[in-house]
């Protein structure tokens, strides 16, 4: 009844990073005659989640947007296994089995969703899967605050799953990619071909570490870094010797000096990530602090959904 008066909902997703008591908000449109498209990215007061979903849901017409949460990296844990041997409809329930455990919480009421990993990458011709597995008492509070927000979420996302949607955009054709996010906790690596991930690892150096004003110091997580990269690059070379990489990409804000380091370390290609070049900032209403390099590349990534 009134049709007329109920507004339409608007393409592209809104996605909302937390990080501790901060988050980033951001839309994205993606033409399909063109580059994605940022429309607007802002901060939020992640203390108050509540509040600040209700304050975004005034100022942006929350209501008219998909809306997915990114997970932060606490709430949640994911792990390869490999694919049942089970018809594919029991395979979350097989996998709970499997990986009961490997995980600090109980499976049997965890949030479970798996990503297969396509028979045809790997050495032994057989489908994996990579599980998510999130503890119920994680995900139902901030589920909960969204529907009171009046905003619920349609997805939940993972930070891998975000960065393999934005390292599917920098693919070529019948490579692989490896993207490396180096943030102010950890460095996030994920590999991905033909828009899957196939493999992903934290490395436990940070954006402060990698940028530290001493030498000894900096070179030390440079060190650390480098290997934790080379030992999983040679093992995705060992498990994936179908996939060829085309090159590393690492998004940064700190100098140019650890991609240098990396590039004569690696066996592939290594580029620093430059987003204009693939996302179009044009007209994007940005906060006062945020500039396309600022902007969260997982935020990016995650907004990057297709339906």
């Amino acid at each position: 009844m009134f049709s007329w008066l109920q507004r339409s909902r608007l393409d592209g997703w809104v996605a909302v990073v937390p990080h501790g008591d901060t988050a980033q908000a951001l839309y994205l449109h993606w033409p399909l005659d063109g580059r994605p498209q940022v429309r607007w990215a802002c901060r939020l007061d992640w203390s108050a989640p509540l509040e600040s979903l209700r304050l975004l849901r005034r100022q942006r017409t929350l209501q008219r947007h998909h809306r997915l949460l990114v997970l932060q990296r606490h709430q949640y844990q994911l792990l390869p296994t490999e694919a049942p041997e089970v018809p594919r409809e029991h395979w979350p329930d097989a996998v709970r089995w499997q990986l009961r455990d490997l995980v600090a919480f109980p499976v049997a009421d965890a949030q479970i969703d798996l990503l297969e990993i396509p028979a045809e990458t790997n050495q032994r011709g057989r489908p994996s899967v990579l599980a998510a597995l999130a503890p119920r008492q994680e995900v139902a509070p901030i589920a909960e605050t969204a529907l009171r927000a009046r905003a619920p979420w349609k997805v939940m996302d993972l930070p891998e799953t975000a960065l393999r949607n934005l390292a599917a955009l920098l693919e070529e054709p019948g490579r692989g990619i490896a993207l490396l996010l180096i943030d102010d906790t950890h460095c996030t690596l994920v590999i991905t071909a033909s828009g899957e991930l196939l493999q992903s690892r934290h490395i436990d150096v940070t954006a402060a570490q990698i940028a530290e004003p001493d030498e000894t110091l900096r070179q030390q997580a440079f060190d650390r870094a480098g290997l934790e990269l080379q030992r999983t690059l040679d093992s995705f070379e060992r498990l994936f010797s179908r996939v060829t990489l085309s090159r590393l990409v690492v998004a940064t804000d700190t100098s140019d000096a650890f991609t240098d380091y990396v590039r004569e370390l690696l066996y592939v290609p290594v580029v620093r990530l430059r987003i204009e070049e693939c996302i179009d900032f044009t007209g994007a209403e940005l906060d006062s602090g945020l500039t396309p390099t600022t902007v969260s590349p997982i935020a990016i990534g995650a907004a990057l959904r297709r339906g």
